[in-house]
Order: structure tokens, then C-alpha cells, then sequence
């Protein structure tokens, strides 16, 4: 099930333990508590959704801090159940782990970005496989996801089954680490197949068949229907591109529109910045054109402000400049934008 409300966001569970996982490993916190989604008021709003943007600037510290990229994968040994809240609790809620297992699946938007976190269920009567993918972001943050996605299962798995429940086989699409030797204690096997075709977890049928110790009747249908009402109430943070784009139409408005000037507001590198906008399909110029359009067009429909200092203010050399894109992006000239809007300024000479 997915949530237009969780697009492009990750429950506050998790984001919390990441930043409590950052601020353990000793790591500087200055550049995460300048993103106002990860801050106390947010953090402590069970309901909120924090945008994903905001939490791969934490995952990405997290990599270059701690040992290697399998990071994630050892992280969970600090995760007790309860931590992800109604996730977790969806884990142990039916009668056996594999219905267990289909349902977190199912609502794996609790947790994820439905966005960009993909989920998979293979049986082939035999052995029961979930496969996970996530979004196109940078290679070691995408490693490390990977492994916290998998071993996530393996110890809610656990968890739910009172075991020391071992996986078949654990696959993933990176290479060994490190960290190989601790992974293979962690995960209970030492087949872990790496620069697989894709990430993944198998069960034996008869484990995830068994009945769960602790399951009660019609609890798992009553969690699902929370974990409905959840994600119809959730309360997405602003989005780190809305972050971006609300610091740029600043800079506007105090002349100060570069490539440092914004990534300093934001807390991060000219390069990060220029890396996080091509994962958004888009670049530096592109959206400083985008911003100086909605701004052009806000100040035309809002105010009497003259051309040439609508001009100064979004950039142009001078009217003819700013007539030309106006005429480009509208396919009128601003006079008749401001007469439509009810904004009859007087032209200047040479038309407006």
C-alpha cells in the first residue's frame, strides 16, 4: 500500500535512529542541525514524515564516519523492537511469518519512502524470498540502506519468531566489505552472495510457515487498519527540494544568487548541492531560472514595482531582457499580465 502523504519521506521512527546512530558514532552534528526537518520539534512529532533528502544527508555522514558501508547492516543490532513503532509491530501481528512478513511489506510505506524503497515477495513453495531495491543516490549510501533493509527483516524475524531464526542465503548487488566475517555472524549464514542481481533475503517455507508464539487473533487486521489510519494522517516535513527552493527565492530577494551563497544555507558543499539536484532530474540553472520565473510573474501579478527594477531583482540586465523571457515563458508581454491581474500600471516608454 502506498501514501501519496509518505512520497517522498521516511517515518520520524526511523529518522531517529539514524540521528541518534550519527550522534553515538561522536560525529560533528553541525551540518544535520541546520536542516530544519531533523530538528527536536519534528523529531519528537510521532506523526511527522521526514523528507528523504534530509535523512540521506544523515546516512551519508554515517558512511563516511563509521567503518565502511555494511554500516546499516550492524546498526541493527541497536534497533530493539519497538523502535520503528507500528512497523515493527506489524512483524509479530499474524499467524505465522510469513503472512507476518507479506503484511510489513504491504505497508512498508509505515516506515520507507514508497517513493523510492522497493519491496518484493517470491515463494515458490519451498522457500520464501523478499527483495528490496532503493532509490539512485550515491554508491555507499545505497550500499548501506541496502544492508539495513535486509538484516531490518532477518532481526524482526527473529524477534517474531523467538529464534535464532537463520536465512538460506542473503543477497546483495554490492561487493564484500570489510565487514564480510561480522555480516556473516549478524546474518546466522555464510552465504551471502555478493554483486548479486538484485538484494535479498530466503527463508526456509517451513520457518516462516511455523506459528508465531505471541500471535493473537484478528491482531493483525487491527494493526493494518492503524497502520492505514497512519499513513492517511501523516505529516509531511517540507521536502528538501521545497528546503532548496525557498532558500534560493531568498537569495533573490537579497541579490545573492550563486552557487555558494545557497549550498552554504543549506548546509552542504557547492558540489553536494549540484549532486543532490541532478538526483532530482534537474541542475543549478535550471531551477534558477525556475525560481526567477515564479518570482518575475509573483512581482508582475502583486505589486506596481517598475520593470526595471522587477529586472534588477530577478537578474536581468535591463526591460528588454526581462520582456523577452516574459514573452518566452507567458507568451504575453507584462503589461497585459498586470492589466489581466487588474494592475493597470502605466507603460513605459518603449512599451511594457
Amino acid at each position: 500500500m502506498q501514501s501519496h502523504n509518505a512520497r517522498g519521506t521516511i517515518s520520524v521512527h526511523l529518522a531517529r535512529f539514524v540521528v541518534d546512530a550519527l550522534r553515538r558514532s561522536g560525529a560533528g552534528m553541525d551540518r544535520i542541525a541546520r536542516f530544519h526537518d531533523l530538528g527536536p520539534e519534528v523529531l519528537g512529532n510521532d506523526l511527522a514524515r521526514v523528507s528523504t533528502p534530509s535523512a540521506l544527508a544523515v546516512w551519508e555522514e554515517l558512511t563516511l564516519c563509521e567503518a565502511g558501508t555494511a554500516v546499516g547492516a550492524l546498526l541493527t543490532e541497536e534497533a530493539p523492537i519497538g523502535t520503528f513503532g507500528l512497523w515493527d509491530y506489524l512483524v509479530a501481528s499474524g499467524p505465522s511469518l510469513r503472512e507476518s512478513l507479506r503484511q510489513v511489506v504491504e505497508y512498508n510505506a509505515v516506515i520507507a519512502d514508497p517513493a523510492n524503497e522497493k519491496l518484493l515477495v517470491e515463494e515458490d513453495g519451498r522457500t520464501f524470498t523478499v527483495r528490496h531495491a532503493t532509490g539512485s543516490w550515491g554508491p555507499d549510501v545505497v550500499e548501506a540502506i541496502d544492508w539495513f533493509a535486509l538484516a531490518m527483516f532477518l532481526t524482526r524475524a527473529r524477534a517474531a519468531t523467538g529464534r535464532a531464526l537463520a536465512p538460506l542465503r542473503v543477497g546483495v548487488t554490492h561487493g564484500a566489505p570489510r565487514e564480510h566475517r561480522r555480516l556473516a555472524e549478524l546474518f546466522g549464514t555464510t552465504r551471502i552472495d555478493f554483486e548479486a542481481p538484485y538484494n535479498s533475503i530466503t527463508f526456509h517455507d517451513d520457518d516462516v510457515r511455523a506459528p508465531l508464539p505471541k500471535a493473537q487473533p484478528g491482531l493483525d487486521r487491527l494493526l493494518a487498519h492503524q497502520a492505514r489510519l497512519t499513513l492517511a494522517a501523516a505529516q509531511p516535513v517540507m521536502l528538501w527540494q521545497d528546503s532548496f527552493r525557498m532558500v534560493l527565492a531568498g537569495a533573490f530577494r537579497e541579490d545573492a544568487v550563486n552557487l555558494e551563497y545557497v549550498a552554504g544555507r543549506l548546509a552542504m558543499s557547492p558540489r553536494t548541492l549540484q549532486r543532490r539536484l541532478r538526483e532530482l532530474g534537474t541542475t543549478w540553472r535550471e531551477e534558477v531560472e525556475s525560481v526567477r520565473q515564479e518570482r518575475t510573474m509573483e512581482l508582475l501579478r502583486t505589486t506596481d514595482m517598475p520593470l526595471r527594477l522587477i529586472a534588477a531583482q530577478v537578474g536581468y540586465s535591463d526591460m528588454r531582457a526581462l520582456r523577452r523571457a516574459v514573452r518566452r515563458w507567458d507568451g504575453r508581454a507584462p503589461r497585459d499580465i498586470r492589466n489581466a491581474a487588474g494592475l493597470a500600471v502605466p507603460a513605459p516608454r518603449g512599451g511594457g
